[in-house]
């Protein structure tokens, strides 16, 4: 999918700075998902699924799974699905569109399908995202990032700008094919003018806490032996029930370093390549042989949506939040395993294939539902 954008300027003079409208950013936009398919997905269980709705100056919000909508009327409501790329190639498709970003970057692809006068009310996201506008009509207002906006929660599963009526640096309607980017912090606000679908294409960013209890989580799964703390010169002029500056001090550096060290960075790349949410794992396990067989097939290959598949400076590649022993980045097949995102027939592979150690590899990692095989049901059924 094309993308009508100079992503070089775009990164110098955009990305997490200030809004920007791409008018016709993918020329002649078709939507990827019905908004009928959409609405049967948001009735499946373990698919994270909401409706918003506005009506008599209420903010009313129901999760799914779904029954029916009938309940919702003809209008002043949005459905929300996450990770709908998840589950419909052709919407996993448009993040190829945005592989100017490093993909451990990429969250999902939210789409939200909206009736007349729908909109989920004026609000700040802690993250960038572009907004691709599909079928039908949204009038958006967007502004410059406001750090100290004030919020609340018109409902408990709802948070909104408590001053709706910001100043706008963007005021217009989107058509099929326009985008919004929207830089973390900038508040914005749009309300349907017909029933339409979006397309959110979100960049995750956790905080520091966040952060630190994942990369803990990691390195306390290795066998890695790590400093311990030791007390500053202490005094007897103290009480005992005193922590000291030089206490704390000391407790930071200790962090700091540790920070620092090749392992902690490794780990950081390690919690990067980890997958938003399980991977669908395989219950019997492919072998080498059975895999270059299969290449003689129909098959196809490709790699599960949201799944990662990652490299460092050192050239070290992970994947599932685990480091691929033996692998480095400067090698043919494994370039080839680093770029392998798209469907495609495993018979093409043979740079993957051809590399015992990668193909290896690439059996557990299929194994772990990070790359699947599927057979080309179009051949199949010619």
């Amino acid at each position: 999918m094309q993308l009508h954008l100079d992503t070089a300027q775009f990164l110098r003079d955009y990305w997490q700075q200030k809004p920007l409208l791409i008018r016709g950013g993918f020329a002649e936009f078709a939507d990827l998902i019905a908004p009928e398919l959409l609405a049967g997905l948001a009735m499946e269980e373990g698919v994270d699924a909401r409706v918003i709705q506005h009506q008599n100056d209420q903010w009313q919000v129901e999760h799914g799974p779904f029954e029916d909508y009938s309940h919702f009327g003809e209008e002043g409501w949005t459905l929300l699905v996450q990770a709908v790329n998840e589950w419909f190639p052709d919407v996993q498709d448009l993040l190829s569109a945005f592989s100017f970003i490093p993909d451990w970057r990429v969250d999902d692809v939210m789409v939200s399908f909206a009736t007349e006068h729908g909109g989920v009310g004026a609000h700040l996201d802690q993250y960038d995202v572009f907004i691709i506008q599909g079928g039908g009509r949204r009038h958006w207002r967007v502004g410059a990032a406001q750090p100290n906006a004030e919020e609340y929660c018109p409902h408990p599963d709802l948070k909104q700008l408590k001053h709706a009526e910001f100043d706008a640096v963007i005021d217009t309607v989107l058509e099929a094919g326009d985008i919004l980017y929207i830089p973390a912090g900038c508040p914005h606000h749009g309300v349907a003018l017909e029933p339409s679908v979006n397309y959110s294409v979100g960049f995750r960013a956790p905080n520091t806490a966040e952060w630190l209890a994942q990369l803990a989580d990691q390195l306390l799964a290795t066998d890695t032996t790590f400093a311990r703390y030791r007390d500053p010169s202490l005094s007897t002029d103290k009480p005992s029930y005193l922590v000291d500056n030089a206490q704390l001090q000391q407790l930071q550096q200790l962090l700091v370093t540790q920070l620092q060290q090749p392992e902690t960075l490794q780990a950081l790349v390690q919690v990067m390549s980890q997958s938003k949410r399980p991977l669908p794992q395989s219950d019997t396990a492919l072998s080498s042989t059975e895999l270059l067989s299969y290449a003689a097939t129909d098959m196809m290959i490709g790699r599960t949506p949201g799944a990662r598949v990652l490299t460092n400076d050192a050239g070290q590649v992970f994947a599932n939040g685990e480091l691929l022993e033996g692998l480095h980045a400067t090698e043919a097949a494994v370039q080839a395993l680093l770029t392998l995102k798209d469907e495609c027939a495993l018979a093409e592979c043979s740079t993957l294939l051809n590399d015992t150690k990668v193909r290896d590899c690439l059996c557990e990692l299929i194994q772990q539902g990070v790359f699947y095989l599927v057979q080309d049901t179009d051949e199949a059924t010619a």
